[in-house]
């Protein structure tokens, strides 16, 4: 099965509404598709950006890890990550590189389970047919009454676990607005919060401890990822599960945060650890040390990943945001995901979104 072509293409994406969270203010997805042709059939992984140009970026970084990769056998999913990991090594094995190489990834993985037949959770090695899914929004842009409406509009569609934001400059309105949202939804209906790496350490330990005694699900990226002695320092200081690793890039990253306990919850993002090859290492780090995992975006692909480990914890679902650009893709039935059944990831990039938001000019195919 050799690799006869790889191509990527530009799509901008309106989201639902605006998202507004302690560091971004966006209102648009950008997104790069990849696709890889083998065998008669086509693999395809994308990687996300919230600015154009940077889309732009990962667009040139896959053509440029595209190089030797056209007649090479696609079955080699591993050993090619391996060569376009090292690829990385001089400009750094982090940001837009491995966005891109995480988009191939996807795609030759994608492409190994078409091939196999089988849906990629299989492929990998199946241990769940379904797990619980959270769904999200809850702004910082959000009144108090928009959040409650929110969450209580999820929670009747079957969702048992809602995600809102916190990390404001004002640390107390925070805890306040999460006061009002758990008093809004049923005793069994769990809420996560999210500070997006908003507070300071000595914010985060003293919203940590007002927060104590909400039964929150868990409370995520408290403070900024580089600051795993902050983590630390909170998770220690409350009973509340703490979650991190979204913005951790590769693999090694995620050694620190398990090795000063800095988090309860490891939340490896599929294309910042490098596609499901990276993803499922981590998956293997936190298993050794006895730690859950969740996803972070990606629920396509998430979901496949996730439903092959046996210490998932729970799938991250964002509405809103690519609702219409798959064709087909899991399932979600009151407040439980089942990935799909066909081969592959079994889902296709829509051919209607994608002619009608391409970012034109539109970029050659790579090889």
């Amino acid at each position: 099965m050799r690799i006869e072509a790889v191509s990527a293409q530009l799509v901008s994406l309106p989201m639902a509404r605006p998202m507004q969270t302690a560091i971004h203010r966006v209102d648009r997805t950008e997104n790069v598709l990849v696709e890889i042709t083998a065998g008669g059939r086509v693999g395809q992984g994308a990687a996300l950006t919230l600015a154009t140009k940077q889309a732009g970026a990962v667009a040139c970084m896959v053509d440029d890890l595209a190089e030797g990769l056209v007649g090479e056998d696609a079955r080699n999913v591993r050993g090619h990550w391996a060569r376009l990991w090292g690829r990385l090594n001089f400009t750094g094995q982090s940001g837009i590189g491995v966005l891109a190489l995480s988009a191939i990834d996807t795609a030759l993985w994608d492409l190994l389970a078409l091939e196999a037949g089988m849906p990629l959770y299989r492929l990998l090695g199946a241990v769940h047919e379904e797990l619980p899914v959270y769904s999200q929004g809850g702004w910082l842009s959000y009144s108090v009454e928009e959040l409650v409406e929110e969450a209580l509009a999820l929670q009747e569609k079957g969702f048992s676990h809602y995600k809102m934001r916190a990390g404001s400059a004002h640390w107390r309105e925070d805890v306040e607005r999460v006061e009002r949202v758990r008093a809004a939804l049923d005793d069994d209906t769990e809420l996560l919060v999210d500070a997006n790496q908003g507070w300071s350490t000595a914010e985060a330990l003293a919203a940590a401890r007002s927060l104590d005694g909400l039964r929150l699900y868990w409370l995520e990226e408290p403070v900024d990822v580089g600051n795993v002695e902050g983590s630390a320092r909170v998770a220690a200081a409350t009973t509340t599960p703490i979650s991190a690793g979204e913005t951790v890039f590769g693999t090694a990253g995620f050694a620190p945060l398990i090795e000063r306990r800095a988090a309860d919850v490891l939340m490896p993002d599929l294309q910042h650890c490098g596609g499901p090859t990276g993803f499922m290492r981590v998956a293997e780090q936190a298993a050794l040390a006895n730690l859950p995992i969740s996803s972070h975006l990606f629920t396509e692909v998430s979901v496949h990943l996730l439903a092959a480990c046996p210490n998932a914890l729970i799938v991250e679902h964002m509405p809103g945001w690519w609702d219409d650009l798959f064709d087909g893709g899991p399932q979600i039935v009151n407040g439980r995901i089942r990935p799909p059944q066909e081969p592959g990831l079994g889902c296709r990039f829509s051919e209607r979104v994608r002619s009608q938001n391409a970012v034109r000019p539109k970029l050659p195919a790579v090889r």
